[in-house]
Parts: C-alpha cells; sequence; structure tokens
C-alpha cells in the first residue's frame, strides 16, 4: 500500500507542476497575441467548466472499467494540452488546449477513489491529506518553474509541462497497478447524491470562501499594502506550504482521534477567523498570520471531508461520490471569485473576507450533519 500511495503522490506532484507551469502564463500569454479580455476570460473559463462537467464522469467510468487505465487516459489527454499550448498562436488552438486539459485534467476524484481503495477506512483521512500534500507542493513548484520558463518563449513552458506530463504517463504504465477491488471485477452504479448531500454542502461552501481569496487578496495587498506582483505571489506559496504541511502530518494524527467530522468542523471554524482576520489587517505580518490561519483550516477540512464520504459509500462507488465532490469544489471555485468581485467593488475590501467569514461558519455547521459512523462494507487491503 505505501508503495502505490508513493507512486500515486508523484503522479499528481508532477501532474501539477505542469499544470502550475501553464496556468499563470496563459493569460498574459494571450493577451500578448491581442486577444481581448473577455475571450481571455473565456480560455480561463473553459477549464473550470470542463473539470466542472467531467469529473463525475471520469469517477463512475473508474468504478467500472479499473483506476488505472483513466488515469493513464488522463495524463496522456493532458500532455497533448500540453503541447497543443506550445503550438499555440492565437485564440482558436489555446482554447482547445484548454478544453482538451480541462477534460483529461478532471481526474482528481479517480486519483483519490485509488487512495480510497488501497487504504484502510480509519487511515484513508492520513492518505487523502499526502494526496493533498502532492497537489500544494506542485501547485507551488510549477508557477515558479513557469516564471524562469516564459523568459525563453510560452512554447518552452508548454514543451517542459508536456514532458513531464508525458513522463508522469509512462511512469505510471510502468508502475501503477490496478487496485485490488478492480482487478477482481467490473463495478459501478450510481451514487445517491441525498446521502452525500451534507458533504457536498459543505465542500461547496468551504471552498467558496477560500476561493474569495484569489481575487481579493491581491487587490487588498497591491492597494493596501502596496505589495509587488513577487511579494503578493509569495502569500500565496506561503499558504500553499502551510497546507502541505497540515495535510501531509498533521492530519494524518488528528483524524484516528477526533474522526473527520470533528476535524472537517475545526477546519471551517479555522477558515472563518483566518478569513475575519483578513478583513481587520493592519500590517503584512497581520496577513501573514490570517493566511497562516485560514490555510491550516482549509488544509483540515478537505481531506476530512473526503474520507467520510469515503466511509459512506461502497468502494464500489468510490470514484463516482468523489468525482461529485470535485463537482462541488470546482463550483466552489467559479462562485469564490464572483462573490468577492461583486462585494469588494461594491462594498469595500473588508466585505469579501467577511462574506467568506460567514460561508466557512456555514460549511462547518454542514458537518455536524454527517453521521458520526458510518456502516463501511468493503475495506481496503492494510
Amino acid at each position: 500500500m505505501r508503495r502505490q500511495l508513493a507512486v500515486v503522490f508523484t503522479i499528481v506532484f508532477i501532474d501539477l507542476v505542469g499544470f502550475g507551469i501553464v496556468l499563470p502564463l496563459m493569460p498574459a500569454f494571450a493577451a500578448s497575441y491581442g486577444i481581448a479580455p473577455a475571450a481571455i476570460g473565456v480560455l480561463v473559463t473553459s477549464y473550470s467548466l470542463l473539470q466542472l462537467l467531467v469529473s463525475p464522469l471520469w469517477g463512475a467510468v473508474s468504478d467500472r472499467i479499473g483506476r488505472r487505465p483513466v488515469l493513464l487516459i488522463g495524463l496522456v489527454g493532458s500532455t497533448l494540452s500540453y503541447v497543443l499550448f506550445a503550438f499555440a498562436g492565437g485564440f482558436w488552438t489555446l482554447l482547445a488546449s484548454r478544453v482538451v486539459a480541462g477534460t483529461m485534467g478532471a481526474t482528481v476524484g479517480v486519483a483519490q477513489a485509488y487512495v480510497a481503495d488501497i487504504t484502510p477506512p480509519e487511515r484513508r483521512a492520513q492518505s487523502l491529506g499526502i494526496l493533498g500534500a502532492g497537489f500544494a507542493l506542485g501547485f507551488i513548484l510549477g508557477p515558479a518553474l513557469g516564471g524562469i520558463l516564459y523568459q525563453h518563449g510560452h512554447a518552452a513552458a508548454g514543451w517542459v509541462a508536456a514532458a513531464l506530463c508525458g513522463t508522469n504517463a509512462l511512469a505510471a504504465f510502468l508502475w501503477l497497478p490496478e487496485t485490488p477491488q478492480h482487478r477482481s471485477r467490473r463495478a459501478g452504479g450510481r451514487v445517491a447524491i441525498r446521502t452525500l448531500a451534507a458533504p457536498l454542502a459543505a465542500t461547496f461552501l468551504l471552498m467558496t470562501a477560500f476561493a474569495v481569496i484569489h481575487v481579493s487578496l491581491p487587490i487588498l495587498a497591491q492597494e493596501e499594502l502596496k505589495l509587488t506582483t513577487r511579494r503578493i505571489g509569495m502569500l500565496f506559496a506561503f499558504s500553499g506550504v502551510i497546507s502541505a504541511l497540515v495535510q501531509g502530518g498533521l492530519v494524518g494524527r488528528i483524524a484516528p482521534r477526533v474522526g473527520e467530522a470533528r476535524l472537517a468542523f475545526a477546519g471551517g471554524l479555522l477558515m472563518g477567523v483566518g478569513l475575519a482576520l483578513m478583513a481587520g489587517h493592519s500590517s503584512l505580518g497581520h496577513l501573514y498570520l490570517a493566511i497562516g490561519v485560514l490555510s491550516m483550516g482549509s488544509a483540515a477540512a478537505n481531506p476530512a471531508i473526503l474520507a467520510a464520504v469515503s466511509r459512506m459509500t461502497g468502494s464500489h462507488l468510490q470514484g463516482s461520490a468523489l468525482g461529485v465532490m470535485q463537482t462541488a469544489q470546482n463550483l466552489g471555485r467559479i462562485a469564490g471569485p464572483l462573490v468577492a468581485g461583486a462585494l469588494y467593488g461594491s462594498l469595500g475590501h473588508a466585505a469579501p473576507f467577511l462574506a467568506g467569514a460567514g460561508l466557512a461558519g456555514c460549511g462547518a455547521l454542514a458537518t455536524l450533519l454527517f453521521p458520526r459512523r458510518t456502516p463501511q462494507t468493503d475495506s481496503a487491503p492494510a
């Protein structure tokens, strides 16, 4: 199990590095070709929209044919999207690369289902936290590497990302076995959304709360604290480091003692406190403290909620259930910036953070509706 988890962690980490290389560059690159801001918005939104639509579909497919083939398809498709980006010279090629990337990169829930398959229920929060740390580290390293590569042109960034992802696909083909559940059977089915109502609500609310900082924090840091783009990037990097440390270490120690629902509740409360602190910022140090608290809360809540969901569903529906959870997260990533932009423009810099704190509090309350003990008929190998 440890070897498989290490392989999945590496696959996810390298995949997110490639993603992070291209994502920050795309708007600036599109603008350099004279693409209008509204069209750039379409490019950015197309990725999130495809992720929103396709995540539950990939999860359901993985329940039927296995996790391994879906992950391999996703990695090969992502490689193709980076090749398209390297060749891009205008709007339509860029849009094609974003559509392919959004469709083929929507396999996060499948990776999480793979981890749930190979991990005993009582250790899933720990394993999912380690996987989340891989995401966080990839998001930290990817943009930093992209910034260096962009000095040599967008094609260099695209080819490096494609090479990383292609190597990743080959490594997965060679070293990633199918999970035991899918070696012996081809299951599938349909997850009952009503059984996941509380986790879906908590995930959407908490992700919306966190996503308000994607718009509000850069504007606040630039207008109020006069920070450069480099210093703003360091704020987000700090958030990623805190998230990686909490998910990779603390979650695994705390979850077995207090339970996933209580850990998710505490994480939601911490998120609310962090966002409220941002609303009343007074210095850069104050802002770092607020980001640290917010990131700790988010890093605790997310793997705890996913682990709770994995307990609520049998092994034959893990992909479907966790794919649906990714849809809730993607909706939150879309809603958060919209809320933040509207409130910041009309009510001032504190309003988005206070609204986010309220949403985080509601998300924490939603975790109280989780079943404290749920039957788990399918257990993973130790």
